[in-house]
């Protein structure tokens, strides 16, 4: 389902509160965008480079690189902690779907109160996440490379375009001054989940972390 749907769709259920959307998507294109131009929550018409759109967009990518990841987690369902990581993947995409509501919305005269969207909530448990991990971790001595298996490559995937997208949020947040500066904490924090999650899996997994040594280069060993 094409994504620069989502905010129309978003702003036919807000009647109803957001923990019990009642979506019915029976068609799949709409012929809107044929001219390249969306429509944001509130129903305001912009085209789909606007600022807002690219950043939704980019949480998207984010989105689906995080699909990768639950995907990839599956292929290892003895792994410590399996279904509590499994769990969080799946709560992360739904958060990430709140997060592209609230850039969605922005500069809009909608004010519904029920939208979705980052809650303090969602950023602490981030950093319980970050430290419960992280006690398991030895210090790293240099930079990560990444590298690994598929799984911990598509953590890495997800984590670079985790950045990409925050640094998108910014530009925005630019724009649109009054925008929740939770989206912008979440993100952040976010990011360093994936990183500490990729190390995590990679000591589960037994799979050796490679390091940046500026030593290793070819052509000094030429």
């Amino acid at each position: 389902f094409a994504r620069t749907n989502y905010s129309k769709l978003v702003y036919l259920i807000l009647k109803k509160k957001y923990k019990e959307p009642n979506l019915n998507i029976s068609k799949v294109y709409t012929k809107v965008g044929d001219k390249g131009t969306t429509y944001l929550i509130g129903n305001e018409k912009v085209p789909k480079n606007d600022l807002r759109v690219e950043s939704y967009g980019q949480i998207d990518e984010l989105n689906v690189l995080i699909g990768h990841c639950f995907s990839h987690l599956k292929s290892f369902p003895k792994i410590e902690n399996y279904s509590y990581i499994s769990k969080r993947l799946i709560s992360i995409q739904n958060e990430l779907f709140n997060l592209g509501t609230v850039l969605a919305s922005l500069g809009t005269s909608n004010t519904n109160d029920n939208l979705p969207k980052i809650e303090n909530d969602d950023i602490t448990l981030l950093e319980k996440d970050i430290d419960d991990m992280n006690d398991a971790l030895d210090p790293l001595k240099s930079f990560v490379l990444p590298g690994g298996n598929n799984l911990t490559l598509y953590i890495h995937s997800a984590r670079v375009m985790c950045r990409k997208s925050e640094r998108s949020v910014v530009s925005v947040l630019n724009k649109y001054p009054t925008m929740d500066i939770s989206v912008l904490k979440y993100l952040n924090r976010l990011s360093d989940y994936l990183f500490v999650l990729g190390r995590f899996i990679s000591l589960k997994l037994d799979v050796a972390e490679n390091l940046w040594d500026p030593n290793n280069i070819s052509s000094k060993n030429i």
